[in-house]
């Protein structure tokens, strides 16, 4: 947004909340004005009223009503304290709410029950209010209106506080009125004085803070070109650096496979010479034989190995028999387990769900987890492939244990297995567990590990569901 823009919409905002306020502050003052003047009515009428009610009048009055020195003392009452040109109306009410005397005579005698107002002042009450002549009671009124209708209560009697009789006047508003709009007319000037400044004030800051605003804008729209140049920059050193980390990475597994390959090469040869000095002898021949086909398989091994780690690959997830997998894997291991006296013990659990893998990629992981443990069990013993329920982050899922009775990791070793490369044997490369990891993350699992020096290693692969499963 555009520092004119900014300006303008302040503008034309705070001119228009400012003058509801204002309209608002004048209209609350203004009745509040009106209703101070009535209440000064009250009072000040209603004072000098009683006061002339009791130097003129008599409790006995508003009993009996039409006698005529009664009805004398009325009038004297009204010609002394009530006879001037703002008053246009007085009657008298007794305590039935009668009429017992009006400078209208048309209106003796009358009673109005339904009067609040007159109920209010029988009450004690000093009761104003401005009347525009919409009751009953004034008929006679209207011709008047609007006026200020007063009703004060008099107490003449000798219980005090005790009401003998109510005087109602209806006053000339015209001198109230104009007070009211001399004062109306400077509250209208002060509030719009008010207003104006308040205006003038708050528009200079918002200049001043947009100007702010427009230069921060400026400087952030240039911290960002350079930030986004910045970025693009760092994306291409990165992407020049994964380059090189991975040649470097390439020739690293690619050093270590040959370094491998050299002592199964070594024992090929040994085995093929031997088998040709023993043609004879059988029995030898094929126990030569068997240990060129483990070697060729060892070197597979490094050779699959080594395209797994360089190559990146991609996940073709479905649901898959876990047990079926195991399965699968562990004849290709027939060979390594016989030649060390190995024993395999499957314990596959019964009716596990499906989990979601790739199949090709989750054989290769397993593969090198049981290779590890075989390489680790070099005097025989037993190994243990256990399928299990599990849960996983509060998710029901599935589990494949491998467990060898091998040397064991020591316990400062334990969290560098899956660091590619890792390796406790001069014959193994080190990066079975490290793939395995990689596919099995990849597949939303986690692989977990517990070793003990004497006792053996365990490896629990945990492998998400499948959807449909």
């Amino acid at each position: 947004m555009s520092r004119t823009t900014l300006s303008r919409m302040f503008a034309l905002l705070s001119l228009l909340i400012i003058g509801a306020i204002t309209a608002s502050q004048v209209f609350v003052e203004s009745v509040l004005l009106r209703n101070a003047v009535v209440e000064w009515e009250r009072t000040t009428a209603g004072d000098a009223i009683r006061a002339a009610a009791s130097a003129i009048l008599r409790p006995e009055d508003f009993v009996d009503w039409e006698r005529p020195e009664t009805e004398a003392r009325f009038a004297h009452f009204f010609e002394r304290a009530l006879h001037n040109r703002e008053i246009v109306r007085v009657k008298l009410y007794g305590l039935d709410m009668r009429v017992v005397w009006s400078d209208e005579p048309r209106l003796r005698g009358h009673r109005f029950p339904e009067n609040t107002r007159l109920r209010q002042a029988l009450d004690g009450a000093v009761v104003g209010n401005l009347d525009h002549g919409s009751k009953a009671e004034n008929v006679y009124e209207r011709a008047f209106a609007p006026t200020v209708e007063l009703y004060v209560p008099l107490m003449l009697g000798p219980v005090p506080g005790r009401v003998t009789g109510v005087v109602e006047i209806y006053k000339d508003p015209a001198r109230m009125f104009a007070n009211i709009r001399r004062d109306y007319f400077t509250v209208i000037a002060t509030s719009l004085a008010g207003a104006v400044l308040l205006y003038l004030a708050l528009y200079c800051v918002i200049h001043r803070a947009s100007g702010q605003i427009e230069t921060q804008r400026r400087d952030l729209e240039r911290h960002a070109a350079a930030l986004a140049a910045a970025n693009e920059e760092l994306g291409a050193t990165q992407d020049q650096l994964r380059v090189t980390e991975r040649l470097a990475a390439i020739g690293e597994v690619s050093a270590t496979v040959v370094q491998g390959i050299r002592h199964p090469l070594a024992s090929i040869r040994a085995a093929a010479e031997v088998a040709l000095d023993l043609r004879g002898d059988h029995h030898a021949v094929d126990k030569r034989l068997r240990t060129v086909i483990a070697e060729v398989d060892r070197i597979g091994g490094w050779l699959r190995i080594l395209l797994d780690s360089v190559r990146p690959f991609e996940l073709h997830a479905t649901p898959l028999d876990i047990n079926r997998i195991v399965k699968d894997v562990l004849p290709l291991l027939r060979h390594q387990t016989a030649a060390t006296g190995l024993a395999v013990v499957e314990r596959l659990a019964e009716g596990l769900p499906k989990a979601s893998a790739d199949e090709v990629q989750l054989e290769q992981a397993l593969l090198g987890i049981l290779e590890n443990a075989v390489e680790a069990s070099p005097d025989g013993g037993t190994l243990e492939v256990t399928t299990e329920r599990a849960t996983m982050d509060a998710s029901d899922a599935v589990a494949v244990m491998v467990r060898d009775h091998g040397e064991g990791i020591p316990a400062e070793r334990l969290a560098s297995v899956f660091e590619p490369f890792f390796t406790t044997k001069l014959q193994r490369s080190g990066l079975g567990l490290s793939f395995a990891r990689r596919v099995v993350e990849r597949h939303g699992g986690r692989v977990e590990i517990d070793s003990q020096v004497g006792a053996g290693t365990t490896v629990r692969v945990v492998l998400p569901l499948a959807k449909s499963a």
